[in-house]
């Protein structure tokens, strides 16, 4: 597997994928200043920036979807 590079960018989606990082019950479509990196035809997103939702969480999954899943991304920044 090749070494993903990171973004930040605003991720609005066609459906309801992305887990709530302080809800995982509830799914968004829409993502604002996640970590997202390019994959392929494959979005990864990380709506938690590779931060805790909440104090002592340990592990949570990041989130790939197809690249036709995704209806806009708005990179704010470009740089890993």
């Amino acid at each position: 597997m090749d070494e993903l590079h990171w973004y930040t960018a605003d991720v609005v989606l066609y459906d309801k994928l992305v887990p709530d990082p302080t809800s995982p019950s509830n799914l968004m479509s829409n993502v604002q200043q996640a970590r997202v990196a390019i994959q392929g035809a494959f979005l990864h997103i990380d709506p938690q920036r590779g931060k805790e939702a909440y104090p002592g969480q340990g592990t949570w999954k990041v989130t790939v979807v197809a690249a036709s899943a995704v209806k806009t991304i708005e990179y704010t920044t470009m740089e890993p």
